[in-house]
């Protein structure tokens, strides 16, 4: 074999895999992998990434396309892992799950299949950010639990439906099985505006 800059086989095989898993992106795929924190905080985000998806067609973040006040369902599909899985969604404003109202965001746990939440946006630039994470023990079965995300080669394949979008999820366990959490998020509907919006609404009807 011989030595190259992206595999240094003179270094020690610690160092080689913390070097080899180190990779600098260009910025385009920055924003494609992390788009909420792209759009955020660009200045913020470091090229140089530990971790990445293996996967070509993987993400670590997507954004749902919404308008203010739009319901959404929130479908936990399936688990296939012991470590405890989760699903983030944010706005820049407030969200709902389930008529409890969360300040730009929340994490939904698993606990069974088929599990529903209902989810209603609220939004100026018009997104419904998601993501995977999970929580687990490092040392197995006693010590602390260890929340994480966006690392260690995680990420969603995104499949398109014609009312959402399907999320097949790969934890922070090395190997790229895309099963660990698989779920949905559907578009239902609109939320109904409160009656002193509707006042409003029929002021400037009036006026006009």
């Amino acid at each position: 074999m011989v030595a190259t800059l992206q595999d240094p086989l003179w270094l020690g095989p610690k160092l080689r895999e913390s070097i080899l898993l180190d990779q600098y992106i260009a910025k385009e795929e920055l924003q494609r992998l992390l788009p909420q924190l792209y759009k955020r905080h660009p200045e913020k985000l470091t090229r140089i990434r530990h971790g990445l998806p293996r996967r070509a067609d993987a993400v670590w973040q997507h954004g749902v396309p919404a308008r203010d006040g739009e319901i959404f369902r929130l479908v936990l599909e399936s688990a296939n892992s012991d470590w405890q899985q989760l699903v983030t969604l944010e706005t820049d404003r407030t969200l709902s799950v389930d008529g409890k109202v969360y300040r730009r965001g929340v994490m939904v746990d698993y606990k069974s299949n088929l599990q529903e939440k209902v989810i209603t946006v609220r939004t100026r630039e018009g997104m419904l950010w998601v993501w995977n994470a999970w929580r687990h023990r490092r040392s197995g079965t006693a010590g602390p639990w260890y929340l994480e995300s966006l690392s260690n080669h995680s990420g969603m394949i995104v499949e398109t439906l014609p009312d959402g979008f399907r999320y097949s999820c790969n934890e922070g366990r090395d190997d790229d099985d895309y099963d660990d959490l698989v779920f949905r998020i559907e578009r239902i509907g609109m939320a109904a505006a409160s009656p002193a919006k509707i006042t409003r609404q029929a002021e400037l009807v009036e006026r006009h």
